[in-house]
């Protein structure tokens, strides 16, 4: 079935209540934007259905905790609803763990635009386009103790496009066997996609990250669906406070003010893609050579730092710069593990480690022997077909590739930096 194009904004996990965090101090010219980026980012959701000329949105749960919000969340809302409603755009709220309608209070109602679907059973509402039905939407309210059920979602009859609207996870597979067209899922505040056809299972995401591992864009998705039911969806980015993780290599031959050249470039770079955010910027410098080893023993690192927020931290828009980390190359270079000194010794010694990863770390064996019989529940005795591990043994053993990769790199560069004396800076 053919239907007429759609198009609707599709957004959740607002968490008004909810102010970025993450970092060991704000600075002081950031408190401000910490606590008010939650705002600002549901605000601009707001815009973007107004700016996009969207024909409704769909909000997919978690936006607000009415209670840890005070009077200022539901009165946020209402007057953004009211704003849509002014434009006669249809709101369609299934809401998650910390909304449920019951906290919503009385005494702010919500104007005739904002459908707010029950908790814990789906109901069907027809988006109507000049008094004719052009869509279906069956959304469910979390209900506390009670998982979604992809099997209460049921498509259009009449071969309407039916959107799911729902806060919650379930199995791809699941959710595919129901023959909706698109599942508006909310809860998880990474955007994600989880599948596309012939159907498409979405979650917007956060409008506004709240941690460093929240990286890159938030915002909400605009959704559009053309005459042959084909349908594509598109970030549009919301955020007020961009976390950032950005990577530079260090070759050999770079000096420190080659170096610094390159933050900052950097730095320009990012504010200019990015004008209308504040950006939490966390380095991690790769590479081996003099300066690496210098950026590892700390102090040059810590100056980098106070460089980039000397100079950008206090812009505006800014860009803070939170933390700095080196990452050791993947091996040490050729010349080190050449040399017949103790410190070329222990390091092939680690790159035999590091030639054998199906082999796990188990850190005890590094130990005195007077120091691994003191493990209370390492028995000798014992038969080693039934002995149960002991505690430092379930600690001590790395077996995951990547880790396991990540603490000899680390261990190995440590052991070369004090084994080493200190060289001259390029």
């Amino acid at each position: 079935m053919s239907n007429r194009p759609l198009r609707f904004i599709h957004a959740a996990d607002f968490h008004l209540e909810q102010p970025p965090s993450g970092i060991a101090a704000v600075p002081d010219h950031l408190r401000e934007s910490f606590l008010e980026s939650p705002w600002l980012a549901a605000e601009r959701v707001f815009e973007a259905v107004l700016s996009e000329e969207a024909e409704f949105l769909v909000l997919s749960g978690d936006l607000l905790h009415p209670l840890r919000t005070g009077p200022r969340g539901p009165l946020f809302l209402a007057e953004q609803f009211e704003r849509l409603a002014q434009r006669a755009i249809p709101v369609y709220w299934a809401a998650g763990r910390v909304d449920p309608p019951e906290l919503w209070p009385s005494v702010v109602p919500l104007s005739d635009n904002v459908h707010v679907f029950p908790a814990g059973r789906p109901e069907a509402i027809n988006y109507l386009r000049n008094g004719v039905p052009a869509a279906r939407l069956v959304g469910a309210g979390r209900l506390r103790g009670h998982k979604m059920r992809a099997s209460e979602f049921e498509p259009d009859p009449a071969g309407l496009f039916t959107i799911a609207v729902v806060h919650g996870s379930a199995t791809s597979e699941s959710l595919r066997a129901r023959d909706i067209d698109y599942w508006a899922l909310g809860g998880n505040h990474t955007r994600t996609t989880l599948f596309t056809s012939p159907h498409t299972a979405h979650y917007p995401g956060t409008s506004q990250g709240r941690q460093p591992e929240h990286c890159g864009a938030h915002g909400c998705t605009l959704v559009q669906v053309d005459e042959s039911r084909k349908l594509r969806t598109t970030l549009i980015p919301c955020d007020a406070l961009r976390w950032q993780a950005e990577h530079v290599a260090s070759e050999p031959s770079l000096t420190r003010e080659g170096l610094e050249t390159r933050l900052r470039d950097r730095v320009e770079r990012l504010r200019e893609s990015m004008p209308e955010s504040d950006l939490l910027l966390s380095w991690t410098i790769a590479g081996s050579g003099s300066l690496a080893t210098h950026l590892r023993r700390g102090r040059l690192a810590l100056e980098l730092l106070e460089m980039l927020r000397n100079q950008f931290g206090a812009m505006s828009p800014a860009a803070w710069s939170v933390a700095m980390e080196i990452e050791p190359a993947v091996t040490a270079p050729a010349e080190w593990l050449e040399q017949d000194t103790i410190c070329g010794a222990f390091l092939r010694e680690f790159r035999q480690e590091q030639l054998a990863p199906e082999k796990p770390i188990v850190l005890t064996d590094y130990l005195p022997p007077e120091l691994a019989d003191k493990e209370p529940s390492k028995r000798e005795s014992e038969d080693p077909q039934t002995r149960q591990p002991g505690l430092w043994e379930e600690l001590a053993e790395i077996s995951d590739p990547a880790t396991r990769e990540s603490v000899l790199r680390e261990a190995a560069m440590l052991g070369a930096d004090l084994l080493s004396g200190e060289e001259a800076l390029p």
